[in-house]
């Protein structure tokens, strides 16, 4: 999902709102099964983590394809920006390096795209997008890592 925000928002491919809507809310629904399973290992913390995401994933996916209540998806990025930094903070404390760093640019993402539409300057939505694309490729070897079996710092 990062990356085929950041590659939209950096002017690759077509940018047209309701198809980048219908894979947001691709994603929100993969999402939210996902968290169905991890709610049922009674993991609080990454339930609550998975909860920001659907929320981000649903609101911005219904706002792009409907085209209405696009404050209301400015605000859930601004909001969603603010519950990633403390999630970050958490891990942080947490001592998870890798992990840290990779959901510590969410907070930049989601605050640039917000002040980007809340602003309507598309060049600070270009600078969350090559952030996002960095992102992505983060959560990539994260993902790719525990699948192997790798722990990272």
């Amino acid at each position: 999902m990062l990356l085929v925000i950041g590659f939209v928002n950096v002017g690759v491919g077509k940018n047209e709102p309701r198809d980048f809507g219908i894979v947001l809310l691709s994603g929100a629904l993969m999402e939210t099964i996902a968290m169905a399973f991890i709610i049922m290992e009674g993991d609080v913390f990454g339930a609550t983590v998975a909860a920001a995401f659907v929320l981000l994933l649903w609101m911005l996916g219904i706002g792009l394809i409907i085209g209405k209540n696009l404050m209301a998806m400015n605000h859930a990025l601004w909001f969603t920006g603010i519950f990633f930094a403390l999630i970050t903070a958490e891990l942080i404390a947490m001592h998870a390096i890798m992990l840290s760093i990779a959901i510590g640019l969410l907070p930049i993402i989601t605050i640039l795209l917000s002040i980007a539409h809340y602003m309507n300057k598309p060049m600070i939505g270009r600078i969350a997008g090559m952030v996002s694309i960095i992102d992505g490729f983060l959560f990539f070897v994260l993902a790719y890592a525990g699948a192997v079996g790798i722990v990272l710092p």
